[in-house]
């Protein structure tokens, strides 16, 4: 849930609009995001679903990329159909990530390189939203998530995204990764190693923060223990297992309660520091995990975006800015499958010497690792 808030804010940034994690929040609970900041959010709110449900890419590699790129999609601008993908071309995309299946963020990178070089790099949302999606549906192809349920309830609208439960095998974020403790280009076609050295750091600092979720799921479950036989927290704890974002509305639906008692159960959990009101208002209210609420707040939206003081970075940007820019105006020179075939074999020439080192690894944890 948190990542996938993250993510779509940030990839929006990657676009040139700046919205927050907060900028969301108001925009659901009281509509108060106006002007460009409301087309930036709607953006942001469309990738936040397909992220936390990103769908069945191979056995629905056509359904699941127009979503994408609907997602993709800048708000109010129609899609250009004249830059759009055939539908024969959809499962040749999500093919090229299957062949590398066994490694699932290698699987999601070539993919999206593939996406990429067919699309001419017209969304590079849509681009970093694929990656997401098959990387995913890889790593379950390999046992290393749970089945999802594969499709998505009509109700998937931006504007209820932000209380929809996160069912997403993936675990790299891109966008979040290029943008956290500087920034880097997204550059699918020619820039493998960058993109591994920022997913590596940003990764890291994830794993370390599952102590703190831990930490605040054990203090949920004892409120749990401590409960009285007939009370309804163990319910709401429960349903905060699985939605980290409810108001009252929610909690009175999901457990069948009055008003009355749902405000109660919040204000319960909320004494004990196990909840946070996102809107600080008394009306039309909005409750959080509080590791959630903190990254919902605009000193962390900042950080997403703050770039890196080192000159090596700002080099290296300029280089690789240089090096995507001469390299599309070839793509545009010429585009047909035998190139393309020429290009996802430079890449897999690049990623089999990862692949070599997972296999010394040895073993299946070593490859899992």
């Amino acid at each position: 849930m948190e990542a996938s808030l993250l993510e779509a804010a940030a990839s929006v940034g990657l676009e040139g609009e700046r919205i927050s994690t907060p900028g969301m929040v108001l925009r659901l609970t009281g509509n108060m995001a106006i002007g460009e900041d409301a087309r930036a959010t709607e953006m942001a709110l469309r990738i936040l679903a397909v992220a936390k449900r990103p769908g069945d890419p191979f056995n629905m590699p056509i359904e699941t990329i127009r979503r994408i790129e609907a997602a993709a999609t800048p708000f109010g601008q129609p899609i250009d159909e004249t830059d759009m993908l055939e539908d024969s071309e959809l499962p040749r995309v999500v093919e090229a990530g299957r062949s590398w299946a066994h490694v699932p963020i290698l699987a999601g990178w070539r993919a999206a390189a593939n996406y990429a070089f067919r699309s001419r790099r017209t969304s590079p949302a849509a681009e970093r939203l694929v990656f997401m999606t098959v990387e995913g549906a890889a790593r379950h192809l390999r046992g290393l998530s749970p089945e999802g349920r594969g499709g998505w309830p009509e109700e998937d609208a931006a504007d209820r995204a932000i209380l929809m439960p996160a069912e997403a095998g993936w675990i790299v974020a891109p966008s979040v990764a290029l943008t956290r403790n500087g920034f880097r280009l997204w550059s699918p076609l020619s820039g493998l190693g960058t993109f591994l050295e920022a997913a590596t750091r940003s990764l890291s600092q994830d794993l370390g923060h599952l102590g703190t979720l831990r930490h605040e799921l054990a203090r949920l479950q004892s409120k749990t223990t401590a409960a009285s036989g007939r009370s309804r927290l163990p319910d709401l704890v429960e349903l905060l297992k699985a939605q980290p974002v409810v108001n009252s509305a929610m909690v009175i639906d999901r457990l069948g309660v009055t008003r009355r008692t749902a405000l109660a159960l919040i204000g319960e959990l909320v004494e004990a520091g196990c909840l946070v009101n996102l809107t600080g208002r008394r009306t039309a209210r909005f409750w959080a995990l509080p590791s959630l609420a903190a990254r919902m707040t605009p000193a962390a939206s900042a950080r997403q975006f703050r770039r890196t003081e080192h000159p090596a970075t700002a080099a290296q940007d300029s280089k690789d800015a240089l090096e995507i820019e001469a390299r599309l105006r070839r793509l545009r020179e010429q585009f047909d499958e035998e190139r393309l075939d020429r290009i996802m074999s430079d890449l897999d020439a690049a990623m089999a010497g990862l692949n070599e080192v997972v296999r010394k690894a040895g073993g299946p944890q070593g490859q899992t690792e």
